[in-house]
């Protein structure tokens, strides 16, 4: 049962919370000053426009709040761990910690990204994603049913805005495809939501009530309220059958954006996930499964067929969910723990892909999709670009020697393991472990299909590409730690091991 606190209880608590949540609050402030700061400039702007500041002022800016905020991220571990906050409505522990600085060091790629690439937006797009950062880590430390619902629309709605930032007719085509999809999804997660509610009495996932209720009724209509929650969670990972509007999206929004979206988002609904699973007494195995198969399968052959870069990697975005899905099929620590690196390993290949495809747009100064044609000859070109290309493809497609082959080695074995334990749908794991095999295989035919257009192709034109050393750099920091944690995994096992 919930203590009734009185009014000065409740007000000591609530100021408690604030102070254990001193990262999220400070990311406020800084919002709301680059909020202030931009109707400034904006005045300056009308007055003297030879004297307006460059947004690169408000990228730094924002680089280095992450910085900080990874910084007290870091601190809270030692000092707040296993912490519920806000009348349980959310709860700190190391998991949280742990996702909530990847989602920052998402956040760093991104607008390094942009500072890198020269790219500029309006001020006030710095201040919706600091906001989203906020969103998202709010997001992987719910744990009520209510906060778990506005932390996803939150981030939800600053995503509809992003992808429309450009104001462009791709842009608000991409925009109303991710919002009528986004309400959808919404809604059959609030009713499942609302039914749990009626079940248990408890809003909170944590509590035993929550669990107790659900098995005290019948097991049909328990199953169906929490497939109706989950779908929130597939829509945020681009699971099926929730995917479909991620190509149009992704073709759609800035390709900085577009990086953030294809990692940030997953981040925290993976650990929403988790905890939800491990919440319900349900055997949710068979649907899990169901639902990853379905997602690699249409995202691996649905990238066959593609010839625009960014719907190549939209679609291979699809398949990965699937992937990281499969490590919640059994929920072992084994599947848990390969899930995290899973995402970690995919962070980096895809931001690194997103980054040096952007290098190629700005040049040929393509503003939206670039189509394969455009590679033609380009790693005979721009040798170094060609072969940091091929090693994320590679790591992509889960080969050796990138970190990419152990992610998708921890997946399969976490799922095999899953099949030799499971008493009860053997064969559907263990055909997704062998369609999963299929899948991967598959996948190499559109992965490889970029190297083989920068080295094997040759263009009938020649492309003038310029790259600076500040993107070799950033290209190099994307890339590296593909081959560092193929040889030296152990270094992030080691650290996902205290979560």
């Amino acid at each position: 049962m919930t203590e009734n606190l009185d009014l000065n209880q409740q007000l000591l608590q609530i100021i408690n919370s604030l102070g254990v949540l001193s990262p999220e609050v400070f990311l406020a402030g800084i919002f709301l000053f680059l909020i202030i700061a931009d109707l400034v400039f904006a005045h300056k702007r009308k007055i003297a426009p030879s004297t307006s500041p460059q947004f690169s002022i408000f990228n730094i800016l924002c680089i280095g709040a992450l910085i900080i905020n990874i910084y007290q991220i870091s601190n809270q571990y030692y000092h707040n761990n296993d912490t519920f906050l806000f009348d349980k409505m959310l709860f700190l522990d190391a998991k949280a910690i742990f996702f909530k600085s990847l989602i920052s060091i998402a956040g760093i790629f991104m607008f390094a990204h942009i500072e890198v690439n020269k790219r500029k937006y309006a001020g006030e797009f710095y201040a919706i994603v600091i906001a989203l950062v906020i969103a998202l880590q709010l997001m992987t430390m719910s744990v009520n049913l209510l906060m778990i619902y506005l932390s996803i629309e939150m981030v939800s709605l600053l995503s509809y805005i992003l992808t429309a930032f450009n104001k462009d007719k791709a842009g608000a085509e991409g925009g109303i495809k991710y919002l009528i999809f986004g309400a959808t999804s919404s809604a059959i997660m609030l009713y499942g939501m609302s039914l749990l509610y009626g079940m248990t009495g408890t809003l909170n996932i944590t509590s035993p009530d929550f669990s107790r209720g659900i098995t005290q009724i019948d097991e049909l209509a328990a199953t169906v309220a929490v497939v109706m929650t989950i779908s929130g969670f597939l829509f945020k990972l681009s699971a099926t059958p929730f995917h479909i509007w991620t190509p149009d999206t992704y073709q759609a929004a800035s390709t900085p954006v577009v990086a953030f979206f294809s990692i940030a988002p997953k981040v925290a609904a993976i650990l929403v996930a988790m905890r939800f699973y491990l919440a319900v007494p349900n055997d949710l195995r068979l649907v899990t499964a169901v639902i990853a198969l379905a997602t690699i399968t249409f995202g691996n052959f649905s990238a066959l067929w593609q010839n625009q870069a960014k719907r190549l990697l939209a679609y291979s975005t699809i398949a990965h969910a699937g992937f990281m899905l499969i490590g919640l099929v059994g929920l072992s620590e084994m599947g848990l723990k390969s899930v995290v690196f899973y995402l970690v390993t995919y962070l980096f290949a895809n931001y690194a892909a997103f980054f040096l495809l952007d290098i190629i747009a700005l040049n040929l100064n393509i503003s939206n999709d670039i189509d394969l044609q455009y590679l033609k000859g380009l790693g005979r070109q721009k040798p170094f670009l060609g072969i940091l290309m091929v090693i994320i493809m590679i790591s992509l497609a889960g080969l050796p020697p990138t970190a990419g082959f152990f992610a998708k080695f921890n997946i399969f074995s976490a799922i095999w393991e899953a099949y030799q334990q499971a008493e009860s749908h053997q064969s559907i794991l263990l055909g997704l472990f062998l369609f999963g095999l299929l899948n991967t295989a598959v996948s190499l035919f559109f992965y490889l299909k970029i190297p083989f257009y920068l080295f094997f192709k040759t263009s009938q034109t020649q492309q003038n590409i310029t790259i600076s050393l500040e993107q070799y750099l950033l290209a190099i920091v994307f890339t590296a730690p593909l081959l560092i944690l193929f040889f030296k995994a152990d270094w992030l096992m080691h650290l996902i091991n205290y979560l």
